[in-house]
């Protein structure tokens, strides 16, 4: 990485990176580890003007054929790992992003080495969804093992978040020797057991197994979660699916999770598999999210028990019946939150004037973080 030992040299350095090879004759072609950060740059950049076309920096302007006095260029899986020897971290994911996304450097991820060298991050874990469907086996088990690592990460994070927030709603004055919560009173669990510990093997045998009582154990609520997964909902689909895993290993709720786009598919059988359902997802084509609607409003079987989250930009091509699903939703008397984007920070772009209608029908809408959303709906059951 550049040294900022003298503050004039490292602007200069910068913008000789910043502006490539043009600048050259200008700003002088650097130290030796400039050069070899603006070769690596080059590797991908100069595909801006085609392969092995540079800009051409005289007084010409434009884009123009020149001899390449460059050393022979690195392979791919070369090229990830110099970069991250002299790029930042952040630097490094815009260029893998870049060189996936905008070059078309497909080879990235249809060669396993290269594949698994990569940073595990979101916008790998888009492109992997993105092209899986043309990998080859072998590389898209390696594939499945980088989605498994990233999304666990944001899983093992969210998961004692909304766990936290969640444990009022388990009566810890209470226990039972059935499961009815699923969370085990350890204390009562191995008082009861003490009179079984055997001394030769030093340890004790369990009979009786005791868990916490569910306040919610009778009435559980329906939590209905409809995705969209055109391209844009990338980061929503994600934590949607996370989430929905989540809340359903919670016994307050009896959760289902459907993914749409022009097509509606209910994916509540694999809630137990967060990466099931992410190879499972499209991202990209149109979007009927009525027809999504419609088909939450079959699940629905104690409105008054029922939460409905539409995860959505809100664009649709048929907005009157997109606003009649949800009015009918509404009166029937379910909940209804619609979220324009579920990301990190809680921003995103959707449709603010079809926010704006909905919410006047009495529906909950924002761009949330998740964070925000598992506030929003235990403010609700609560």
């Amino acid at each position: 990485m550049l040294q900022k030992d003298n503050d004039e040299q490292y602007l200069t350095n910068c913008w000789r990176l910043i502006l490539g090879k043009g600048a050259e004759n200008q700003l002088g072609s650097g130290s030796g580890e400039v050069q070899e950060m603006d070769q690596l740059l080059d590797y991908l950049y100069q595909k801006e003007y085609g392969e092995n076309q540079l800009y051409d920096g005289g007084s010409g302007g434009g884009a123009g054929k020149e001899a390449s006095r460059d050393k022979s260029k690195p392979t791919v899986f070369e090229w990830l790992k110099k970069i991250r020897d002299k790029f930042p971290d952040k630097t490094v994911e815009i260029m893998e992003k870049h060189a996936i996304s905008k070059y078309n450097m497909t080879e990235m991820l249809s060669d396993k080495k290269v594949l698994e060298s990569m940073e595990p991050n979101k916008a790998l874990l888009q492109t992997i969804l993105q092209m899986k469907g043309h990998m080859k086996p072998d590389v898209l088990e390696s594939a499945k093992k980088i989605v498994k690592n990233i999304v666990d990460q944001i899983k093992l994070s969210l998961e004692q978040k909304i766990h936290k927030r969640f444990s009022s709603l388990i009566n810890r004055n209470r226990s039972t020797v059935y499961s009815i919560s699923g969370e085990l009173d350890f204390i009562k669990t191995i008082s009861k057991n003490l009179k079984n510990y055997n001394a030769d093997r030093k340890e004790i045998l369990f009979e009786d197994f005791f868990f916490y009582e569910n306040i919610h154990k009778k009435n559980k609520w329906e939590l209905i979660l409809l995705v969209d997964e055109s391209g844009s909902m990338m980061d929503s689909v994600l934590y949607s699916s996370i989430m929905a895993s989540i809340f359903a290993t919670m016994p307050v709720f009896k959760t289902k999770l459907i993914i749409f786009d022009t097509e509606v598919v209910d994916l509540s059988e694999y809630l137990h598999d967060v990466i099931e359902i992410m190879f499972k997802v499209r991202l990209g084509g149109g979007t009927d999210i009525a027809k999504a609607l419609a088909y939450g409003s079959t699940l629905i079987q104690n409105p008054h028990k029922t939460i409905v989250v539409l995860v959505s930009d809100f664009y649709d091509w048929n907005m009157n019946r997109f606003y009649q699903e949800v009015a009918s939703i509404i009166e029937g008397g379910s909940k209804f939150i619609g979220v324009g984007a579920l990301s990190d920070d809680g921003k995103g772009d959707y449709d603010k004037q079809a926010a704006k209608k909905l919410a006047s029908m009495g529906a909950d809408v924002a761009a949330l973080t998740p964070d925000a959303l598992a506030d929003w709906i235990k403010g609700i059951i609560k």
